[in-house]
């Protein structure tokens, strides 16, 4: 597997953690929620094993951090972390999809984009 890790990334460690806190359990989930009442959350539902969720990840690293200095980036392994995914599905009432996007305000999904849609340009547009 190590050109696929090249390519892909490998599936421990990759996250960059300037941008991404990696969500661990259905409690650090609730507090988002809580927190998207003070503050846009971000999470961010990818697979390490999807060529798509690979690309659309390394889009949205390419933000600057003055771009993202208004909202918390949050990650979710949808394969290593299946019931968290099904978890946050459940809590937000989106429909799961990988790559997925979720723009999260005032304890609702204020945007959400999956595929194409998980875009540097689409989040900055949402966060604004």
């Amino acid at each position: 597997m190590g050109f696929l890790d090249g390519l892909f990334g490998s599936s421990e460690g990759d996250e960059k953690p300037q941008f991404w806190s990696n969500i661990q359990s259905k409690e650090e989930m609730d507090a988002i929620l809580m927190q998207s009442m003070e503050r846009p959350q971000v999470i961010l539902k990818h697979s390490n094993q999807c060529a798509t969720s690979f690309f659309a990840k390394k889009n949205l690293e390419l933000i600057s951090e003055e771009d993202l200095k208004s909202a918390d980036l949050h990650i979710v392994d949808v394969i290593r972390q299946r019931p968290l995914s099904r978890y946050v599905e459940e809590k937000v009432g989106v429909r799961h999809e990988s790559p997925q996007l979720l723009v999260i305000k005032n304890g609702e999904v204020a945007w959400q984009g999956s595929h194409h849609l998980v875009q540097a340009d689409y989040l900055l547009q949402a966060l604004k």
